[in-house]
């Protein structure tokens, strides 16, 4: 199903490639129906791919094609299915629309979405689908869906041999699986097609793809240099207690020519996370052409939406102390979003009592308005007492002017060192741990060492690698006053 926008930029795209013979430009797509931005028409283009109306060969340009006269028929998109080791099968109700001219006349088929990157070498890459023909039967060679002891499934190239099946991948980083005679193994089976995801694809040829080990316990109170989304791979699941970051966005700040991918992040960060557990972002929206790119939203949706996060709370960053960007046209900007994502049905730990603040009548006795029922009905008024403090609103006011040392500022892009404080202090137990996947200066890390928590840092920059760790060493000691 797509939306009527969706609908109306098909139709664009249609009757542009019928007058010109090639398509639109992203650009000219943006301009004809007065968007904010190209990467809304990335966007309603991507979901007209995913719904089987338009194709794109990626890495040329006007790449978009349309499947003209094209029937789409809808195949079962049974859940996940690891490239790597092999996971426990998971089968869903969703479907997935595929062009009739991708599925041969004859068979079963249905869908399954990669994790891993062991088949990169066949141009399958994490969060690719794959069609798959069913058939219990494969030739030497042949990419299958393999099922082992009845409940671990896998994809991997298919090899018989002498008193063996060899599962291969097709990454010289991952191991095959060898499994002798006697091992329950059903093929369930072969791969027909591969759906190319985007994201992944970008992913994979801005950073170089490294071996995945996987560690037994998280390596705490450390700065770890490399990629977020690759190294939190390695950690375990359901364990760390809070994260807090503040990732880079929108190409705002140069950042020695790094590009990050949130959404592959948000699942690592879900996997990794407690039940219970906490992740805080800080963010805001690059502003171009009087148009906000709307990032942040898009991330706290796609989060929700990908992963199964809940939305705690969004907070408002309110910067003061400084002026913050302005323009002549536009309003001062002097904000930032902090969204606060829930894993699981409740946080496993909320101590608001550090963040109360005064009460501006605290000790009066005072006298409301009463309380009005839901059938309209006033019940009588009642003398109390005001507390001396209440409850934080979903407004925290932070002074940037002045925050951090000039040790701190020789990273572009820094929030106040008392905001990580807060939220460690609210989500995080007293033998928990803290996580920032995108640490920079090492604000983060240094807050948690103040509360005697334990931390994990990683940046992608050795440079900012180095920094975080200089601070640590000449500003960590605790019990040191921050603010």
């Amino acid at each position: 199903m797509i939306t009527k926008k969706q609908k109306l930029v098909l139709n664009y795209i249609t009757s542009f490639h019928e007058k010109k013979e090639y398509s639109p430009a992203l650009e000219e797509i943006r301009k004809h129906f007065k968007l904010a931005s190209v990467s809304t028409a990335h966007f309603h283009i991507k979901k007209l791919i995913e719904s089987g109306f338009l194709k794109k060969q990626y890495n040329k340009p006007r790449s978009i094609d349309i499947y003209e006269n094209d029937k789409m028929v809808s195949i079962p998109l049974l859940g996940l299915v690891a490239a790597g080791q092999p996971i426990e099968a998971v089968e869903n109700k969703e479907t997935i629309a595929i062009s009739q001219n991708k599925i041969p006349r004859s068979g079963e088929f249905y869908a399954l979405r990669v994790l891993d990157n062991s088949m990169l070498d066949e141009n399958i890459n994490d969060g690719d689908i794959v069609l798959v023909k069913q058939q219990n039967t494969a030739e030497n060679g042949q990419k299958v869906v393999a099922l082992i002891d009845n409940h671990e499934a896998t994809l991997k190239k298919f090899y018989k041999e002498k008193g063996q099946i060899r599962l291969q991948p097709a990454n010289k980083s991952f191991e095959p699986i060898i499994l002798k005679k006697g091992t329950g193994l059903a093929i369930q089976g072969i791969v027909i097609d591969v759906i190319k995801n985007d994201k992944t694809l970008q992913a994979t040829k801005l950073l170089p793809q490294q071996e995945i080990k996987k560690l037994s316990t998280v390596p705490v109170n450390k700065i770890i240099c490399g990629d977020a989304v690759n190294e939190l791979k390695k950690f375990p699941s359901n364990s760390i207690d809070l994260v807090i970051t503040s990732p880079p966005y929108d190409g705002i700040r140069k950042y020695n020519g790094f590009v990050f991918d949130l959404h592959a992040t948000g699942k690592e960060i879900h996997r990794i996370l407690k039940d219970g557990g906490m992740a805080v972002m800080v963010i805001q929206d690059q502003t171009k052409n009087f148009g906000k790119s709307l990032t942040s939203f898009r991330t706290i949706t796609d989060w929700c939406d990908s992963f199964g996060f809940k939305l705690f709370e969004t907070v408002i960053y309110r910067k003061y102390g400084a002026e913050g960007a302005w323009w002549n046209k536009r309003f001062r900007v002097d904000h930032e979003y902090m969204p606060i994502f829930l894993k699981g049905e409740r946080p496993q730990y909320f101590n608001k009592e550090p963040l109360k603040i005064p009460s501006k009548h605290g000790g009066k006795t005072m006298t409301g308005g009463g309380t009005r029922l839901t059938n309209g009905i006033r019940i009588a008024t009642r003398a109390i007492t005001i507390n001396p403090t209440k409850c934080r609103g979903t407004i925290w006011e932070y002074l940037t002017a002045g925050d951090g040392t000039r040790l701190k500022h020789q990273h572009p892009a820094t929030f106040p060192d008392k905001l990580p404080y807060d939220f460690i202090q609210c989500f995080c137990p007293p033998d928990g741990i803290v996580l920032d996947p995108f640490v920079g200066s090492g604000t983060t890390a240094l807050a948690a060492i103040q509360l005697e928590r334990n931390y994990v840092g990683i940046d992608i920059s050795d440079i900012y690698c180095e920094l975080a760790k200089k601070r640590i060493k000449e500003e960590g000691a605790i019990n040191r006053k921050l603010f």
